[in-house]
């Protein structure tokens, strides 16, 4: 049933938008949603341990949630950042994507991404918003109080710098699994050699991501509430 959903969407992205997914990519989040889509199964103590790890938390009401992530070539020293922006309920507002050349090393993207995050949100008039990345080093850097001496203390500047022109902007680490829309957004930036933006909607996979997520987070408030 799940491949028959995902073929279906993927049909309609072809048909309608002229958008044509790469199989792999397609199998890739069958294969996820089946074993995330197990987890439901599993006891509820194991469950409630597991869900914020697992699973995108949705923001309150009036606050707009945005998950960055980076994709890092070392051979050519190149990153691809990943932003996507979701409200309470967990509907895209704006995506974007961006390059960046002679990038030093994991961290380095991780920041330019956390940076990317942040002027998007500005950009567009967020005012109470989320920054979130599964980075811990870049989420812990730039809350700090303290002054940071490392490679990428420049682009922590910046993003201190840049978030003062928002009325309240917090700053938060999530785990990979629950990143996954924003890992798939930077991928799909590997296709554009130029910064990319959508209003109210995003790439094919991140698209399909996100869906994932908000069907994964159904199921599981579901299975509470029934319990």
């Amino acid at each position: 049933m799940v491949t028959f959903w995902v073929t279906w969407y993927t049909r309609n992205k072809v048909i309608l938008e002229g958008v044509v997914p790469s199989v792999c990519a397609t199998l890739s989040f069958v294969e996820a949603y089946i074993r995330e889509n197990g987890r439901i199964k599993a006891p509820l103590y194991l469950m409630t341990r597991s869900v914020d790890r697992v699973s995108w938390q949705t923001p309150v009401e009036n606050v707009i949630k945005l998950n960055f992530a980076a994709a890092y070539d070392a051979q050519s020293n190149k990153s691809f950042s990943g932003v996507i922006c979701r409200d309470s309920a967990r509907l895209i507002m704006a995506s974007c994507t961006s390059p960046q050349s002679h990038v030093a090393d994991a961290f380095m993207d991780e920041a330019l991404a956390c940076l990317q995050a942040v002027n998007c949100a500005c950009d567009l008039g967020f005012s109470r918003v989320i920054v979130e990345g599964d980075s811990l080093t870049v989420i812990k850097k730039v809350c700090s109080k303290t002054a940071t001496v490392s490679l990428f203390s420049p682009v922590i500047y910046d993003i201190r710098e840049v978030a003062k022109g928002s009325k309240d902007v917090t700053f938060c680490f999530t785990h990979r699994e629950a990143n996954s829309t924003a890992h798939a957004l930077a991928c799909e930036g590997k296709m554009f050699s130029c910064p990319m933006y959508w209003i109210e909607e995003a790439p094919p996979n991140a698209t399909l991501a996100a869906e994932i997520n908000r069907v994964k987070l159904d199921n599981v408030q579901q299975f509470v509430g029934g319990t």
